[in-house]
């Protein structure tokens, strides 16, 4: 999978895709391009016999059990690259999907299960090398589906770049190009594990003038989970329907769906249902009632060169005659405050003897 993170002052996630438990999904090549294409590196998968190279690793083990798979982590760039490769742990994101986080921290639960050799390498121009792993499964984990993954980034830190610049103030950023790829594991028989996802509550939200659902979903079960479906809701006896797909979420993870529902209005309670089918045709429905928030009450005014005011919507008040307002009220502080900064220089010259 692709990622590349921006960070200022702590490295964010990246962000890649795992199947559900039926069946492959697409995934995009792991490879991060460096800033204005200036290289980059790519960690997959080594081919398998027939040639094909598959998106992620799968293995299927029982506790105490143990196994080895082969990565190809390539240097397609100009120049040599130091690169630094560690396990990280699978989590799911928090509007669904997969993402791997500390790959270079202190291990936790099933990024505890990898080791990599070497963790570092350096790569010339257009070579590549294959990095040996195993995986290792605690005695006594319980069955299940788990998440863990390989990441690759540079060894070193890159310098900040200029991101944006406003008048004679400039902005940067510490950009770090970082790879994942996952490492799926099966404890267990696949076929005696549950999948189980459920809907504990629906909110309603407002994106700007957008209308939206927000809608909760567990997975409660013991395998990855995946699902489409609809959201509908009815006002003044009408029904609007919004189609709802969630991405993969992990075994004992949550995910916040997302579902834009223009047409309902600001400040009603509506009564709605949500359907979403995963897995082998399973469904996690829920029913019920969402108050979707009120137009705010209030309203920003630009009043002068980096200066707003806040007021109420219903005031009645033109922008203009609030900005006049406000910059006579600036008038009058900067008047104020040089009678204060005249008076403070005639007395700091006076001298009293006694």
């Amino acid at each position: 999978m692709t990622s590349r993170s921006v960070r200022i002052g702590r490295r964010l996630a990246a962000v890649t895709a795992v199947t559900a438990v039926t069946a492959l999904a697409t995934a995009l090549p792991a490879v991060a391009i460096g800033p204005a294409g200036s290289g980059g590196f790519g960690l997959t998968p080594a081919p398998l016999s027939g040639g094909t190279i598959p998106p992620y690793f799968t293995m299927t083990l029982n506790a105490g059990q143990s196994a080895t798979g082969t990565a190809i982590i390539s240097n397609p760039g100009k120049t040599t690259q130091k690169l630094r490769i560690g396990s990280s742990l699978g989590v799911t994101a928090a509007n669904s999907g997969s993402a791997f986080s500390g790959a270079f921290g202190p291990c936790s639960r099933s990024s505890c299960w990898v080791t990599v050799t070497p963790n570092q390498v350096t790569l010339a121009a257009g070579t590549e090398e294959a990095l040996r792993f195993s995986v290792h499964v605690p005695a006594g984990t319980a069955d299940g589906q788990y998440l863990a993954g390989l990441t690759a980034a540079p060894a070193s830190t890159p310098a900040p770049v200029k991101v944006g610049t406003n008048g004679k103030a400039s902005a940067q950023a510490i950009i770090v190009e970082e790879v994942d790829v996952g490492v799926a594991v099966t404890v267990g028989q696949l076929s005696r594990l549950t999948t189980r996802m459920q809907i504990p509550v629906v909110t309603g939200q407002d994106i700007g003038t957008t209308p939206r659902l927000n809608i909760e979903l567990d997975n409660t079960g013991q395998t990855f989970a995946r699902g489409t479906g609809t959201a509908a809701c009815t006002s003044a006896g009408k029904q609007h329907t919004y189609k709802a797909y969630a991405d993969t979420v992990l075994p004992g993870d949550s995910a916040g769906i997302a579902v834009n529902a223009p047409g309902l209005p600001e400040g009603a309670t509506l009564p709605c249902a949500v359907h979403i089918t995963y897995g082998p045709g399973l469904v996690a429905s829920w029913t019920g009632t969402v108050a979707m928030p009120s137009a705010p009450h209030t309203r920003t005014v630009h009043i002068g060169p980096g200066s707003y005011a806040v007021v109420p919507t219903g005031s009645g008040l033109p922008p203009w005659l609030i900005a006049a307002v406000g910059v006579g009220i600036a008038i009058l502080l900067v008047i104020a405050f040089l009678l204060w900064r005249n008076s403070r220089n005639r007395g700091g010259g006076q001298v009293t003897h006694g």
